[in-house]
C-alpha cells in the first residue's frame, strides 16, 4: 500500500527551511543554551491575532540537535508561579549550576522571578514565591525586566536586567553577581557604564569571547575588559531588529535574535546566524546565511563560505587580509556541512584555498556524513605562496594567497551531508559545485503554493519539504527563478508519484508552455535517487515566474521537491535585496528603520521593507561586472501608497540617477512592478549597488531584487517601468 502524504506535519517535531526558525508561531526573544550536547531555546510567545499590542500568555522551551528541526519541549504558564495569570510574559533566560537548572522570567515590566528544575525542560518550580528583583529593588521605581544570566569562566554568575529609556541617573542597564544558590543577589544592583550607546532600549545580554566581554542589545554591541564595564560601543551586526543573545555549538558561534514576522509586528519570530570575530573584537555576520538559516546549504549557491560550517574539530576561523574569513585546518581535523540541497550526480566541486605547507599539496577527503563516512572524493589543494600579481586588465597589484582547485564528487543527487577531512594543514576560503551551467532553484517553502497543494515533511527533500497533493485540480506551485542572460534553458523537476500518471500545466511568465506528464514510478517517498523530469524552456533575463499547476481532477498522487532552472553561465544574475546590507541598522519598524520579512511572492522568499526616511538604503555587494561594460539594472519592487517615491541609485559610491518608483497598488510582491535603468559596471566581482531614499519621507517601497541584465534588455514602449 502506498504511504499517504503526512500533511499533519505541524504535529511532528517542527522543521523549518530558512530564518525565522519556527515560522508564524510567535516564538521570540530567544535565549539559547547548550546542555548535554543539545540546543535549548528559551523564548517568549506572542499570541496570534493581536494587532494593537502584545498579548503574551505563556513562555516556551524548544530544543534541537541540527538547528533545523525544533521540538516543543514545554509550555510554562504564569499561573504556576508567584505572579499568577497575566498576559505580559516577557523575556526569559536559563542557566545550569550545581546539578540544577535555573529559569529566569519577566512578569511584564514589574520584576524578574526564578524557577528551578532537574532537567533543562523542567518542570520548573517557583524557587522564591516572589520576585528575585522588581521595581522595589534598589534603585527603586526603575524597571528591571528581560533578564540575562551570564556565567564567567570561573563559575561566577551575574544577573543583567533593565533598559535605557528612563530618566537619568538610571538610563542604563544593571548588573549584580548572584550567590552560589543562583536565586539570590550577592551584591546590590549596580549601573553598567555604557559609552556611546546609539540606541537606548531594553533586553541587554552579556557574553564572553576570548578575554573580551560583550554587552549586546538588538543588533548593537559594546565591549569591555571587565564584566562590570565600562563598555564602549563597537558596532552593529545589522542582522536583527529585536533582542538577541549568543551561544556556541559544535565550535561555531551563533547569534540568536528576535525579529518581525508577518502578518504584523505583534507576531514576532526567532532567527539564527553564525557570527565571526575580528582581531579587534568586532563581530561580523554574513547577510546571506542570516537570511537562509543555519545547518543547511544549497549547491546552487555561487559559493558556500568555509566559515559557515555546522561543526568543526575546533574553532578554526581566521581573518583574511581583505576583511573576509576562512578556516585553517590542521592535519586530521574536519569541517561538516550537513543538508546541502540540490547536489547533482557526480558533480564537480571547487575548493578555494591553499596548502599551509610551502611547495606541497594538502589532500582533502570529502566523506558522507562524518569523518568515518563513505569516501566520496578527494581534492589536492596546492601551495599558493603570498606574492604580488599584476592584473592585466586593471593594472592593479594584488596579494594572492588562495587559488581554486577542482575535484569530482562521486555521489547520488539530492541532499547530502558532507564532511571535509584534512590530511595535511590547509586554508579553506570557500567551496562550490559547478557543472558548467548556471543553476537557480525555487523551493516550496519559499514560494507561493495554491489550491490544496501542501508543504509536506520528507526527510530526503532538499529543504525537508516536498509539495504534495499536486494532482488535485487547481493545485499550483509558483516559483521565481533567475534566468541569467535569458534565452534557452532547461527546467528540472524532481518528483515521485504512485499508481497513475499525473499531468501538470507549465507556465513561464504567465504564458502557457506545455503539458508535463509524470509517469508512474511507484515511489512512496522521495528517497536518495528520485526520478526527475527535464523540459526545455525559453526564459527572459532576470526574474522569471514559473508555474506548474493541475488543471483537472486526477487519480494519481504527485509530490514535487523543487524547481531548478539551468541556463548558460553569465555574469548576468539576480541579487536578492534581503541578502544586502540595510542602512541604518537597528530595531526595524519599532524605530522606523528598514527591515526584512517573509513574502512568498519575493524572489528569495524575503523582502526588504520600510525604506521610508531620507538616507534609508539597501546595498548589494560583490556584484559581478563580468568583463565590464554597460548592463541594464532591473529593480523589482512594490509600493502601496499613492504617488511616487524617489530614490538615488549609486554604483560603486557614485550617484547614477534619481529613480521615481510609482504606486503598484499595495505592498505585496504579488503585484510587483519592475523599473529598469542602464548602468556601467567595471570588470570583476567587487562592484556594489546602493538604492538610497531621497526627497521627503513617505511609506517608501518594498524591494525584492536587483537583476543585472544584458544591455540588449528591452525597456518597454513608454518608459522604464512595467507591471509584471
Amino acid at each position: 500500500m502506498m504511504r499517504r502524504f503526512d500533511t499533519d506535519w505541524r504535529n511532528r517535531e517542527r522543521k523549518t527551511d530558512m530564518n525565522p526558525i519556527i515560522f508564524r508561531q510567535g516564538i521570540c526573544d530567544p535565549h539559547v543554551h547548550v546542555f548535554d550536547g543539545r540546543v535549548y531555546l528559551y523564548a517568549t510567545h506572542d499570541s496570534p491575532g493581536y494587532e494593537e499590542g502584545f498579548h503574551m500568555e505563556d513562555w516556551q522551551i524548544w530544543s534541537s540537535e541540527d538547528l533545523i528541526e525544533w521540538k516543543q519541549e514545554a509550555v510554562l504558564r504564569p499561573g504556576d508561579f508567584y505572579c499568577g495569570a497575566l498576559d505580559q510574559c516577557w523575556a526569559v533566560d536559563a542557566a545550569y549550576k550545581n546539578g540544577k537548572y535555573y529559569w529566569y522570567f519577566s512578569t511584564g515590566d514589574w520584576g524578574v522571578g526564578v524557577g528551578t528544575a532537574d532537567a533543562p525542560t523542567g518542570p520548573f518550580v517557583d524557587a522564591l514565591g516572589g520576585p528575585l528583583v522588581d521595581y522595589r529593588t534598589e534603585p527603586r521605581d526603575f524597571p528591571k525586566w528581560d533578564p540575562c544570566v551570564f556565567q564567567d569562566d570561573d563559575g561566577s554568575a551575574y544577573l543583567i536586567v533593565g533598559e535605557c529609556r528612563v530618566p537619568a541617573p538610571c538610563d542604563c542597564y544593571f548588573i549584580a553577581r548572584l550567590n552560589e544558590d543562583m536565586i539570590s543577589l550577592a551584591e546590590p544592583l549596580r549601573r553598567i557604564e555604557y559609552k556611546g550607546n546609539p540606541c537606548k532600549e531594553d533586553k541587554p545580554s552579556i557574553h564572553k569571547y576570548g578575554e573580551r566581554y560583550y554587552l549586546t542589545h538588538s543588533s548593537y554591541y559594546a565591549m569591555s575588559d571587565c564584566v562590570y564595564g565600562p563598555y564602549e560601543y563597537m558596532g552593529n551586526t545589522g542582522c536583527n531588529i529585536d533582542h538577541g543573545s549568543y551561544f556556541t555549538y559544535h565550535n561555531q558561534t551563533y547569534f540568536a535574535s528576535g525579529g518581525m514576522d508577518n502578518p504584523n509586528r505583534y507576531l514576532r519570530a526567532s532567527y539564527l546566524a553564525p557570527c565571526h570575530y575580528r582581531a579587534d573584537g568586532s563581530i561580523v555576520i554574513d547577510q546571506k546565511i542570516m537570511e537562509y538559516g543555519c545547518g543547511q546549504y544549497d549547491a546552487a549557491w555561487e559559493r558556500i563560505e568555509a566559515e559557515w560550517y555546522f561543526s568543526a574539530s575546533r574553532e578554526c576561523k581566521t581573518e583574511l587580509p581583505d576583511g573576509g574569513f576562512a578556516v585553517e585546518l590542521k592535519k586530521g581535523e574536519m569541517l561538516c556541512f550537513p543538508n546541502i540541497a540540490n547536489v547533482e550526480y557526480h558533480t564537480q566541486m571547487q575548493f578555494c584555498g591553499s596548502s599551509l605547507i610551502q611547495g606541497k599539496a594538502a589532500v582533502i577527503e570529502i566523506r558522507q556524513d562524518n569523518e568515518e563516512g563513505e569516501l566520496l572524493g578527494t581534492c589536492e589543494v596546492g601551495s599558493v605562496d603570498s606574492f604580488e600579481k599584476t592584473d592585466k586588465k586593471t593594472d592593479k597589484k594584488t596579494d594572492k594567497k588562495t587559488d581554486i582547485f577542482c575535484c569530482e564528487l562521486c555521489c547520488g543527487q539530492g541532499t547530502r551531508n558532507l564532511c571535509f577531512c584534512a590530511k595535511a594543514p590547509v586554508l579553506l576560503d570557500w567551496f562550490s559545485f559547478d557543472n558548467g551551467k548556471k543553476k537557480s532553484t525555487a523551493e516550496p517553502v519559499y514560494s507561493f503554493v495554491g489550491r490544496g497543494a501542501a508543504r509536506v515533511f520528507d526527510p530526503d527533500a532538499s529543504c525537508h519539504r516536498v509539495l504534495g497533493n499536486m494532482e488535485l485540480k487547481g493545485a499550483s506551485f509558483h516559483g521565481l527563478l533567475d534566468g541569467g542572460a535569458g534565452g534557452h534553458g532547461e527546467l528540472v523537476i524532481p518528483y515521485y508519484c504512485s499508481e497513475d500518471e499525473v499531468e501538470l500545466e507549465l507556465y513561464v511568465n504567465d504564458t502557457y508552455q506545455r503539458s508535463l506528464v509524470f509517469p508512474v514510478n511507484g515511489r512512496a517517498s522521495l528517497g536518495r535517487a528520485s526520478s526527475e523530469l527535464r523540459v526545455p524552456v525559453e526564459v527572459k533575463p532576470g526574474v522569471n515566474k514559473i508555474c506548474v499547476q493541475s488543471g483537472r481532477y486526477q487519480y494519481g498522487k504527485l509530490a514535487i521537491d523543487h524547481l531548478t532552472l539551468y541556463t548558460e553561465k553569465s555574469c548576468c544574475q539576480v541579487y536578492s535585496a534581503a541578502n544586502g546590507a540595510l542602512t541604518p541598522m537597528g530595531n526595524g519598524c519599532w524605530d522606523g528603520l528598514p527591515q526584512r520579512e517573509s513574502d512568498y511572492f519575493a524572489f528569495s522568499g524575503r523582502v526588504v521593507k520600510y525604506l521610508e526616511n531620507p538616507g534609508d538604503a539597501v546595498t548589494i555587494a560583490k556584484v559581478n561586472g563580468g568583463a565590464g561594460g554597460q548592463y541594464v539594472l532591473e529593480v523589482r519592487y512594490s509600493r502601496g501608497e499613492a504617488g511616487s517615491s524617489a530614490y538615488e541609485l549609486e554604483v560603486n559610491g557614485e550617484i547614477q540617477t534619481l529613480l521615481p518608483f510609482k504606486s503598484t497598488g499595495d505592498f505585496s510582491m504579488r503585484n510587483a512592478h519592475t523599473i529598469a535603468v542602464p548602468v556601467n559596471l567595471p570588470a570583476g566581482t567587487e562592484n556594489y549597488i546602493c538604492l538610497r531614499k531621497s526627497g521627503n519621507a513617505d511609506k517608501g517601497i518594498f524591494v525584492d531584487s536587483f537583476a543585472i541584465n544584458p544591455n540588449t534588455f528591452s525597456f518597454g514602449e513608454n518608459d522604464n517601468e512595467r507591471e509584471e
